[in-house]
């Protein structure tokens, strides 16, 4: 059986008419009965995370929930650590911590602080996360953060929450492997999987980490449709959208794997507010190269190549089109 978790893809400001809450509830028992690993809620600057998962830890089983992702500069580390434990209480064990750092446009912008010291801010925030829910009373100093022997109120069903990061660049890996259970990377090229795994391997060894304990967990954009060209086009926008948009992170990242000259025009349309001509520049080997689109039985032989790519999980949308039933059918669909 493919290994598969589900995700809720969004695009802040292009989803007009927003997700069906009731609807939501059901994809989610659907990929629930069927098998499916985890489902993974996004935080931008529409509805958060934690409450989000909170209603669907109520009205599951066994399927775990995951933040994909918060970032670590809007909540205190300590903050993230009680709602941590609290939604991990709620769901009876079930709750994974996905982390990032964001960027200075989000950070600064909307949430109104200063974009500082993003990676040490991360890796201090995971440590105080891990020493709150040990139960034990936390001393910390650090260069972001000073905690004088304050403790959680309750005691956690579990002091070994898995983390999860989200990161793309070179030493943000390096530090997924010094500290992190998991990666989250998102618009990655399938085939180049094995290289950021190698340098996650490379930070977890130097810290004598086993690095078969790192879970590789790629958001993977997967667009059913017998129509490949329909397929595509859905694909192009969030690639777009997240290259040309979204800060340098996501360019780069495309950069250092192969489409520098791709992304450089990408970001350059989009900027200058030629959107239409961005999602056009988004070409047909960029889009096979990170999403998944095609039939069923396409996508399903594409997901079964994944581990052999590096993932040992790998995180599928809940489909944007069609009612109800279709949504429900191409999640049971996909898992096989």
């Amino acid at each position: 059986m493919r290994r598969l978790g589900l995700y809720l893809g969004r695009l802040p400001g292009f989803d007009k008419g927003g997700f069906d809450r009731q609807e939501l509830i059901e994809c989610i028992r659907t990929a629930d009965a069927c098998g499916y690993d985890s489902f993974w809620v996004p935080e931008a600057w529409e509805r958060d995370a934690f409450t989000s998962l909170a209603e669907l830890a109520v009205q599951t089983e066994r399927i775990h929930l995951g933040t994909g992702i918060i970032n670590i500069f809007s909540r205190t580390p300590a903050l993230i650590a009680m709602s941590a434990a609290t939604l991990d209480e709620l769901s009876g064990g079930r709750f994974r911590l996905g982390l990032g750092t964001s960027g200075a446009r989000v950070i600064e912008h909307f949430h109104g602080m200063p974009y500082n010291k993003p990676l040490t801010r991360l890796c201090e925030t995971i440590q105080i996360v891990r020493a709150l829910l040990s139960g034990d009373a936390v001393d910390f100093k650090g260069e972001c953060f000073e905690l004088h022997s304050f403790k959680l109120g309750f005691k956690p069903v579990r002091d070994n929450i898995p983390i999860y990061v989200a990161g793309l660049s070179p030493k943000s890996l390096q530090q997924i492997g010094e500290v992190a259970d998991g990666w989250l990377p998102t618009h990655w090229p399938r085939a180049r999987l094995a290289d950021g795994a190698a340098q996650i391997r490379a930070g977890a060894e130097s810290s004598r980490r086993d690095p078969g304990q790192i879970e590789i967990a790629p958001f993977v954009n997967v667009v059913v449709s017998d129509d490949l060209k329909k397929a595509r086009n859905q694909a192009r926008l969030p690639l777009a959208y997240y290259v040309g948009g979204m800060g340098d992170y996501y360019h780069d990242s495309l950069s250092r794997l192969g489409f520098a000259a791709e992304a450089d025009r990408i970001r350059e349309f989009w900027q200058t507010g030629r959107r239409k001509s961005a999602i056009a520049a988004v070409t047909d080997e960029i889009v096979d190269s990170i999403a998944i689109c095609g039939s069923i039985e396409h996508c399903r032989a594409r997901l079964d190549e994944m581990f052999s790519e590096g993932a040992t999980l790998t995180l599928v949308p809940i489909p944007a089109e069609g009612g109800l039933a279709e949504k429900c059918r191409t999640i049971e669909a996909l898992i096989g």
